[in-house]
């Protein structure tokens, strides 16, 4: 997303990476009736995931050191890139949380890749970019596949 201020033509991009959802092995665990295993358990699992979250950062960094490089390559100063993670979701909350991100950005356009599928599976999933589009009031949203 980009932003202009004032007549000054100053950039302000916020590159965002969407984390994908977490595995299902990572989502829960399977309780314990005890409740002092029941904490122990729910921390050994929010280790996991921030161990997992902590590697597809990881591994998602190239990413966005490939789009920084381009963007400088176009004359875009490294101080007006801010790149950025959004933690995994349900489509409707990364929606949002893009959103939020875009708004306290001052963002006025928000560009999203999209994956293309058959119209099978659009029927039966839920999409970011089509939230985004549906609820991206006050935005530019391009989606881009």
């Amino acid at each position: 997303a980009a932003k202009f201020v004032g007549r000054r033509k100053r950039f302000s991009i916020c590159l965002v990476h969407v984390l994908p959802p977490l595995p299902p092995a990572l989502r829960e665990h399977g309780g314990s009736s005890d409740s002092a295993e029941e904490r122990r358990l729910d921390l050994a699992l929010r280790k996991e995931q921030d161990c997992w979250i902590a590697a597809t950062k990881k591994s998602a960094q190239n990413s966005l050191d490939q789009a920084e490089k381009i963007l400088k390559k176009a004359g875009v100063p490294k101080s007006a890139v801010r790149p950025l993670f959004c933690d995994p979701g349900e489509p409707e909350e990364t929606a949002d949380t893009l959103l939020r991100m875009a708004n306290e950005c001052q963002c006025r356009t928000v560009v999203v890749g999209r994956q293309s599928v058959s119209w099978f599976h659009e029927l039966l999933s839920q999409d970011i970019s089509e939230e985004l589009l549906r609820r991206g009031k006050g935005f530019c949203v391009w989606a881009v596949e």
